[in-house]
């Protein structure tokens, strides 16, 4: 008698526990897990050139002939903002084989979860319409990289950043190639430029100089796992 009572009170303790999962399980928000941003890659031999292009970006045609003469591809991360005013040179960078990827509709603005996300969508559908191709990278630059994680992985993007940046806004040409050659540049590493006057004239040499590391460059898609 006294097991019988004591089978019944366990089944009974049983039930309400599995009452309350459901409950809470049905009832709750459910978190959005945030993914931790890729800050390199994995290669051996090659490493990942990306352009943050959202403002003083004028040299831009000078850095696509240069990357076209030398058979180069590289990342290129787009504001909706700079896309929507330049369709005709994102459609080129799709064109020429290069990897777009969003930095948001406004990079400079930050703010809640649904801020993010809504800018990050707004950005890809005015990237996909200037260029014809919707990013699966998101540089979320100087955004919180927490509240960008967790944006990302809502909108299955891979967020990244950068392993070594080159300080493009700072110095002249020859400042940019010695950053290059001094710098511990490793394999998978990912390399951030601006778009400026300064890289343009720098980038040949910028090239030359990771070829001579052994080190091919190329865009971010390619030293992902």
């Amino acid at each position: 008698m006294q097991r019988s009572k004591a089978g019944h009170v366990i089944s009974n303790l049983f039930l309400i526990l599995l009452i309350a999962g459901l409950y809470l399980g049905t009832t709750q928000p459910q978190a959005i897990s945030a993914s931790a941003p890729v800050y390199r890659g994995h290669a051996s031999d090659a490493v990942a050139l990306q352009f943050a292009v959202s403002w003083n970006a004028a040299a831009l045609p000078e850095i696509l002939d240069t990357l076209k003469a030398q058979d180069t591809q590289v990342t290129f991360a787009l504001s909706g903002e700079w896309a929507a005013a330049n369709p005709q040179l994102a459609r080129r960078m799709a064109q020429e084989g290069h990897e777009l990827a969003t930095m948001g509709q406004s990079p400079d603005a930050d703010g809640k979860l649904s801020f993010i996300i809504e800018d990050l969508e707004t950005s890809l559908e005015t990237i996909q319409a200037a260029a014809g191709v919707r990013p699966a990278l998101y540089y979320s630059g100087s955004r919180s990289a927490i509240v960008s994680g967790r944006a990302a992985k809502k909108l299955d993007l891979t967020q990244v950043l950068c392993t070594v940046d080159l300080l493009c806004a700072r110095g002249e040409a020859a400042d940019i190639i010695t950053r290059v050659e001094e710098s511990a540049i490793i394999p998978g590493g990912i390399l951030l430029l601006q778009p400026t006057e300064a890289a343009a004239e720098a980038l040949t040499g910028v090239l030359t100089a990771l070829r001579e590391k052994g080190l091919e460059p190329v865009p971010i898609g390619q030293v992902l796992p």
